[in-house]
């Protein structure tokens, strides 16, 4: 056999010694025999039989050196994953997350869950009403559990977190009821919903009610019992809503007679159609209740509660001064119009005084005849009003007439210190927002957005709107040099529009930032403290932003947004 040369030798995969292959690879010397040797004389066929024999031998050897190596390279490979796993497990280990006390992430899960959509399960298929929300992915609707079924550490603080528990709503089918074996049938739905119930502990519940069906009473089917419903009334509640077009005592509800007794009762919500004059008799002992809403009020009796802070009504007819039938003295007072009633609303005369109200917004709606603020504004005198907002909804923006008249009378007859103020959705010029301002001079926070979908909309985000607001410069809308807002800290504006003055919108700002109070105080300005501008048709360019950075940097809130920053 021929002895390999040094050069040769090679690393045995399984000794890890050096090894000489059997074959010296000598193709000169080789080529010389096919050239020389020939007949029977030359040739030695045993020589060359053993030298087939070794470099098959050595074929066999680099063969299973290869199947080792590829063994190992297998090896190495799933230990290189394994690896990589473990590095990603001991990196998740410095997350930040993980630092955080248990304190602060059952806060987190306090924002995250604010609702648990329990629906009916299954919805039975002879009920012609389909279920009032759409359910593609069950889990999102339910974050209790998910948040729960992360892993160990947030299951335990979910479970000591009762509060992420009692935030249940409920829609419900009630054909299901009609059913021979519903227990059986919705013994799922009914474990989860207990379930639900059993985690929130002594926390009360904040239950939002549906149920499926039609105004109209022929058209529904009217329940034996509802299960999920009678299981709830086991518990204290905190806030009751009660939805759809279905009123309550349409159902023999047996579950009522253990909630009579609803003292932890706080926030009470009607948004079913009709006037809810028998159904809030149900919670005539909420003693505690101190936040309504109601989806209409017409001439109601004398109110069952006597601290009710905030009253929310949607829809009205009648005199207007019956809204405090049912809050005689609220903080809060929000008044609606909606697209599908006719205005029957008549004003107040003389207007009524309030002291009590201190915040006061209006939901516009361009399909009455006679504006809700014109008439509002006209009835009421507010001397204690120190928040206003006038607003249409996203879907269906107030392109109706502005009430410049009737809020500049109500502004002087209630003498009042505002502080806030907010338009939304509403079609107003600029220079009647200005005038609206000028009656104003307490003003410390201003929101305008002026998001609406009209063919030609209205906007007051213009030029000489943001010109006005400069703090040092006189315009032809202030002659005497008096600033606009002089006491502004927030300003909050949502432009929907294309062409904006961007340059001077940061002249006005740079104008406004006054950190020095000694100065300020001399000039009779307050330093703006929040500016936050957000754009929903345009990009942001940061270069032009950039000198806002600086403010941003020296103490004031500055931010600035596109729609597609979302």
């Amino acid at each position: 056999m021929a002895i390999g040369t040094p050069a040769d030798r090679v690393i045995c995969f399984r000794c890890r010694h050096y090894t000489t292959p059997r074959t010296n690879i000598d193709t000169v010397a080789l080529s010389q025999r096919f050239r020389s040797e020939y007949g029977p004389a030359t040739m030695d066929m045993k020589e060359v039989a053993e030298l087939l024999e070794a470099v098959d031998k050595d074929l066999e050897d680099y063969e299973s050196e290869i199947l080792l190596l590829q063994s190992r390279i297998m090896y190495i490979k799933a230990q290189q994953t394994q690896l990589k796993k473990h590095a990603a497990v001991l990196r998740s280990l410095r997350s930040p997350i993980r630092r955080f006390p248990n304190e602060i992430l059952s806060r987190i899960f306090d924002f995250a869950c604010d609702k648990n959509l329990l629906q009916e399960f299954p919805w039975s298929k002879d009920f012609k009403f389909v279920p009032s929300t759409p359910i593609v992915e069950p889990f999102r609707h339910l974050p209790a559990m998910s948040i729960s079924s992360v892993c160990t550490r947030w299951r335990s603080v979910a479970l000591s977190s009762p509060a992420i528990w009692s935030r249940i709503s409920l829609e419900l089918s009630p054909e299901n009821s009609r059913l021979p074996n519903v227990q059986l049938v919705l013994s799922a739905f009914l474990y989860t919903v207990e379930l639900h119930l059993h985690r929130s502990g002594q926390q009360p519940l904040t239950i939002e009610l549906d149920i499926s069906g039609a105004l109209d009473a022929g058209n529904n089917v009217i329940p034996y019992q509802l299960l999920a419903f009678d299981l709830v009334c086991n518990y204290s509640w905190r806030s009751f809503t009660m939805g759809g077009y279905q009123p309550i005592l349409r159902f023999p509800m047996p579950g009522f007679n253990r909630i009579r007794n609803c003292h932890s009762l706080e926030n009470l919500r009607f948004v079913i159609s009709g006037e809810p004059d028998d159904e809030l008799e149900l919670f005539t002992q909420a003693d505690g209740l101190h936040s309504i809403t109601l989806y209409m009020i017409g001439n109601l009796p004398t109110p069952f509660w006597t601290e009710i802070a905030s009253l929310t009504v949607e829809c009205m007819y009648g005199e207007i001064a019956n809204v405090f039938n049912y809050a005689s003295s609220p903080k809060e007072l929000v008044l609606g119009e909606r697209e599908d009633q006719d205005s029957d609303l008549s004003p107040c005369v003389p207007p009524l005084l309030c002291t009590s109200v201190s915040t006061l917004k209006l939901k516009l709606c361009l399909h009455w005849d006679d504006p809700l603020a014109d008439i509002a504004f006209s009835s009421f005198t507010f001397p204690s009003l120190s928040c206003l907002a006038i607003v249409g909804s996203d879907e269906l923006p107030y392109e109706g007439a502005w009430p410049k008249a009737t809020l500049a009378a109500f502004l002087r007859r209630s003498s009042c210190n505002l502080t806030e103020f907010e338009v939304k959705s509403v079609s107003v010029s600029d220079i009647d927002l200005i005038a609206a301002l000028k009656l104003m001079p307490s003003l410390m926070n201003l929101y305008i957005d002026d998001t609406h979908g009209g063919d030609d909309p209205m906007s007051p985000i213009t030029s000489r709107f943001i010109r006005s607001l400069h703090g040092l410069h006189w315009t032809e809308l202030r002659p005497s040099g008096s600033t606009l807002v002089p006491k502004l800290r927030e300003l909050k504006l949502t432009f929907d529009g294309s062409q904006f003055d961007d340059s001077l919108f940061i002249e006005m700002v740079n104008s406004r930032w006054l950190p020095d109070t000694q100065y300020a105080s001399g000039i009779g300005l307050s330093c703006l403290r929040v500016v936050t501008l957000r754009f929903n048709n345009r990009e942001v360019d940061p270069a032009v932003y950039r000198p806002l950075d600086y403010l941003d940097k020296a103490g004031m809130m500055v931010v600035v947004l596109s729609g597609v920053d979302d």
